[in-house]
């Protein structure tokens, strides 16, 4: 399955290291990947968390169905795994879904040896900007101390 990692973990990967309760991730839309992406939560017996930040017009009904996944909406899913949010549209992030934009600059990093795509420090700045919620804020003030940035 290809995606790129967004959020907490992104954060995380970019030098300011805290706690997150989730992993976001923006999968790539062609249909073979959702088809695998629909698979891997049906396997997984994901189902809907709450909502939390997002609007529920944000939320397609089923993420185990690769249709309805194409429709390029997000998810915020509980699985066995922990908590996963998949996310297509990103506010920040140009295009009508933002896979594309964030591949083309993603970083490599290495979790348990295997290679993870994740976004770049200035999309997820981005991200964190368009956001603007208080852990947003906090993330930001943290990459730039982190990467000395100033």
């Amino acid at each position: 399955m290809r995606y790129v990692v967004v959020g907490g973990f992104a954060v995380i990967a970019h030098g300011f290291h805290r706690l997150t309760k989730d992993l976001d991730v923006c999968p790539d839309p062609s249909p073979e990947n959702l088809a695998r992406l629909a698979a891997m939560l049906a396997e997984l017996g994901a189902q809907h968390a709450g909502l939390g930040d997002f609007a529920p017009e944000e939320f397609p009904f089923d993420p185990t169905d690769p249709r309805q996944l194409a429709q390029g909406g997000n998810f915020r899913l509980d699985t066995p795994l922990g908590d996963l949010d998949v996310m297509q549209w990103i506010p920040g992030v140009p295009g009508e879904l933002a896979f594309d934009h964030l591949a083309r600059d993603a970083i490599t990093a290495s979790v348990r040896g295997v290679p993870v795509a994740v976004c770049s420090l200035e999309d997820l700045r981005a991200m964190k900007r368009a956001a603007d919620r208080p852990q947003d804020r906090i993330d930001l003030e943290g990459l730039v101390i982190a990467r000395n940035d100033v």
